[in-house]
């Protein structure tokens, strides 16, 4: 056999091979994500508007683990506060196949926040006033027949679980991460004293509403003066400064100069003294949920804080941390309530 008739044998030989594999290559790029975007996305928010009975912005899609995943939220939330709040968003997924098969997504979790933050909100308001802002975190579970432990369940209807937790607790369950922040400062000991009882009540009526068994509630005092015009540019001075070690409570922490914060000390109430109940409750409004965290707004404006955990919760979550005090507290005495001082709090009175 010549060279030549060698190399057309080759030939021969490669083409057949592609022939064979093409199919399963072909295959294999649909199954990693071959579709239209664009279908992905059509078929995400047909899915969404059917289910949840209003349009949803999908976008950020992208593969993962063999789905297509993608960042959902309510186009109603546009121009509002809670744009841009990761709090109010979600993902949705598509497994990657052949054919685009059935959307899932998580936007009962949301939903389930927004309907237990509805229920409680009113209590809330009664009790600590008009300027707080609420965050949960809720969890339902279940057991299931045959099993010894409660699983996830990815649901919303917040009254009807509850009423489910109430009826029948050996299977139901509700876990509440309840987060209550209070624009306001605590200035006398008679003030301290009022808000620890206003936290003794309010903890005796989640007991009521059988929420106490599964609890964690943090009640964080914020200084009000963050609702001030001017507290974004001294936010970002406070950030970039250079710290400086002081003694507080005995211990040691990392301050923003002395300076800085008699300054905006005195700037910032001077802004607030200017302002209605009106415009400062206006200003609490804009606040994302997301910054409802230490590390957001509570790392250097929180004053006061205090915490509450039912047994139910540490034994699910810290259980290595519990002590014989805790095993005996059930926050049915106003002696159970203590109200603790940041000890990062920047303002100077």
């Amino acid at each position: 056999m010549t060279q030549t008739d060698k190399s057309k044998q080759k030939q021969i030989i490669i083409i057949a091979a592609i022939v064979l594999i093409a199919p399963v290559i072909i295959g294999l790029l649909v199954n990693l994500g071959s579709h239209d975007i664009e279908d992905v996305r059509i078929k995400m928010e047909e899915y969404l508007y059917e289910r949840y009975g209003e349009e949803f912005v999908v976008d950020r899609i992208g593969t993962r683990s063999g789905y297509y995943e993608a960042r959902i939220y309510p186009k109603s939330i546009i121009g509002t506060s809670k744009e841009g709040d990761s709090y109010y968003y979600s993902q949705a997924g598509i497994k990657i196949e052949r054919k685009l098969g059935n959307v899932g997504d998580g936007y009962d979790i949301v939903l389930l926040n927004i309907e237990g933050e509805e229920y409680l909100k009113p209590k809330a308001r009664e009790i600590f006033g008009d300027k707080i802002k609420l965050k949960t975190k809720i969890r339902y579970k279940k057991k299931k027949e045959g099993n010894d432990y409660f699983s996830w369940q990815i649901r919303s209807g917040f009254k009807e679980l509850l009423k489910k937790t109430m009826n029948n607790p050996g299977t139901h369950r509700i876990e509440l991460q309840l987060f209550i922040y209070i624009f306001d400062r605590i200035e006398t000991e008679e003030e301290k004293e009022t808000r620890r009882k206003e936290i003794f009540e309010f903890v005796q009526y989640l007991k009521e509403e059988g929420l106490y068994k599964y609890l964690e509630l943090g009640v964080i005092f914020i200084d009000e003066r963050v609702l001030a015009p001017g507290y974004g540019e001294y936010s970002l001075a406070v950030r970039f400064s250079d710290k400086e070690k002081v003694e507080v409570g005995g211990k040691k922490v990392y301050l923003p100069p002395l300076e800085l914060r008699k300054e905006m000390t005195v700037k910032l109430q001077e802004e607030i003294d200017k302002m209605s109940e009106e415009e400062l409750l206006e200003r609490m409004g804009r606040i994302k949920k997301s910054d409802l965290s230490y590390s957001g707004i509570r790392k250097y404006n929180g004053q006061y804080q205090t915490w509450i955990y039912s047994i139910g919760m540490l034994e699910k979550n810290y259980s290595s941390s519990i002590t014989e005090e805790d095993k005996n507290t059930y926050h049915d005495s106003l002696k159970d309530i203590k109200i603790e001082k940041y000890n990062k709090y920047i303002y100077l009175n």
